[in-house]
């Protein structure tokens, strides 16, 4: 049998990309208490510098159960107690009644570049129970080496 060549590893993950200014995930945080008020930190991924898209908030359930946390108030900011830039302002669920609901957020600011490693979701309305995914997406600004 002859040899193939040398071993390759593709990654499919959106922050695994050879090149920059393509629309990915800039940063996820998982399971956000939205019964608690206050910030949630979260780091962004592999980007010195990037402009938010859209903030996308899944998943809400208890414990795996539906639930509905169509009056919780939640933003993401650059900067803990609704600080710094505003990447999504703080706005309520309305319609995330289930946990098969996906709310898609423009960004609050898709014209500013940010360089803020850390991100913070602030829930300023919460619910009895339940959890939330928050995911940014955005354009990765860095310039490569």
């Amino acid at each position: 049998m002859s040899n193939p060549g040398p071993a390759i590893t593709t990654a499919i993950h959106p922050s695994n990309l050879s090149s920059v200014q393509a629309l990915r995930v800039i940063g996820t945080v998982k399971n956000v208490n939205l019964a608690a008020l206050g910030d949630t930190a979260f780091q962004v991924n592999n980007s010195s510098s990037f402009v938010p898209v859209s903030v996308v908030i899944a998943n809400a359930n208890n414990a795996g159960a539906n639930v509905d946390v169509s009056s919780v108030s939640v933003g993401v900011y650059t900067a803990k107690s609704k600080g710094g830039s505003a990447i999504l302002t703080t706005a309520v669920l309305t319609s995330q009644t289930t946990a098969a609901y996906v709310t898609v957020s423009a960004a609050s600011t898709p014209n500013t570049a940010q360089s803020a490693q850390t991100l913070y979701v602030n829930v300023s309305v919460a619910t009895a129970t339940a959890t939330a995914d928050v995911y940014v997406y955005g354009y990765d600004l860095s310039v490569s080496s």
